[in-house]
């Protein structure tokens, strides 16, 4: 049913159902979750993918003009993986909501997220805190650190534009171009891994070596470039209709 909309995929279903078989309640289901035929087009780039980029510009003007080091990028791009927690749990409960057999799993599936997420970023935070930024971090509570960075580095600003993009994200991506219809629960629970563990590694393998050339401007710029490249496409790829 390549290249069909929804309308031709209901009538062809119709044509296909034996007669005496009322199927119109399933038909109307699976129409329901058919993205729009926009969402098909395989060229097309989401608006939410220049936003991303958009707000990336932010971090590159405070290295350019703002004397930023290496650790005011390491600690905004941790702050950005809490970000995208907190939005991926918004998605799990989001999903398909008038089914309600699917909220039992959401009442154990969203907990279970945000501790395993919750944990796996506090972690990183540890080592961006304490190694980097040599702020003193009491046990697991990287909270108190990370406001003071944000207010030693004046990180309001590219942390909100940040912010605002994956809230941009979620509603054009997740609720006006109908992925919440589509999506299943346990595939939207491991989808930030694959984008957050990429981007640790990089984000801790390239401040490490920024810090130890001494934060030129050259490496600060490939360890920005490398963070949005990888953005960009793990964007692309998640929300690739």
């Amino acid at each position: 049913m390549d290249g069909l909309g929804a309308a031709e995929i209901a009538e062809q279903m119709r044509a296909e159902t034996p007669a005496g078989v009322d199927a119109e309640k399933f038909i109307g289901a699976v129409v329901a979750r058919l993205p729009e035929a926009a969402d098909l087009a395989p060229a097309e780039k989401p608006v939410s993918a220049w936003v991303l980029v958009a707000a990336n510009l932010l971090p590159l003007c405070g290295v350019l003009f703002w004397n930023w080091e290496v650790f005011p990028l390491l600690a905004l791009f941790w702050m950005e993986n809490a970000i995208i927690g907190v939005l991926n749990a918004t998605r799990m409960l989001a999903i398909d909501p008038g089914n309600a057999a699917l909220w039992a799993g959401k009442l154990f599936m969203v907990p279970f997220f945000c501790f395993h997420y919750g944990m796996f970023t506090t972690i990183h935070g540890l080592f961006v805190f304490s190694m980097f930024g040599k702020y003193p971090v009491d046990g697991l509570y990287v909270l108190a650190p990370a406001a003071r960075a944000v207010a030693d580095w004046n990180l309001w600003l590219p942390l909100g534009a940040l912010a605002a993009s994956h809230a941009f994200s979620f509603f054009w991506n997740f609720v006006h171009r109908g992925e919440y219809r589509r999506a299943g629960l346990q595939e939207q629970m491991m989808k930030p891994y694959g984008r957050v563990v990429v981007l640790h590694l990089a984000i801790l393998l390239g401040g490490a070596a920024a810090m130890a050339l001494g934060s030129p401007l050259w490496a600060l710029l490939a360890l920005l470039g490398v963070k949005i490249a990888v953005d960009l496409t793990a964007h692309l790829k998640e929300h690739r209709s």
